[in-house]
């Protein structure tokens, strides 16, 4: 039997994907498909040991996976989001909207009473 969604079934949310830095990490990320840590410090402007410490979180989850190579001499680090992650984030985003979508039906009911 499934439970009922409820507005107050943000407590369900994600908590990996739910933390406000990670949740910009994982929707840049997806939106570029793969990009290098210096890229992902400078787009969402965070400090070396803040990404550091967030991605951590998402690869020892599974969401991201790490590539780490040496592109002339020095060493770059490149992230992907991984299938585990995109199926994670694309149902934090779906419960999201269902979220909002009963909130929308909750304000309309009150908004417009019965009619008599």
């Amino acid at each position: 039997m499934a439970t009922k969604l409820k507005i107050s079934s943000f407590q369900d949310l994600n908590p990996v994907i739910h933390e406000k830095t990670r949740l910009a990490i994982m929707t840049y990320l997806i939106s570029t498909r793969q990009a290098s840590f210096s890229e992902v410090k400078s787009e969402l402007e965070l400090t070396d040991g803040n990404l550091n410490l967030h991605m951590k979180v998402l690869e020892k989850n599974g969401y991201t996976r790490v590539q780490k190579a040496f592109v002339r001499r020095r060493p770059r680090t490149t992230y992907q989001v991984s299938d585990k992650g995109l199926r994670a984030f694309q149902e934090y985003v779906l419960l999201l909207e269902r979220m909002l979508d009963i909130g929308k039906r909750g304000r309309s009911a009150v908004a417009r009473p019965a009619k008599p």
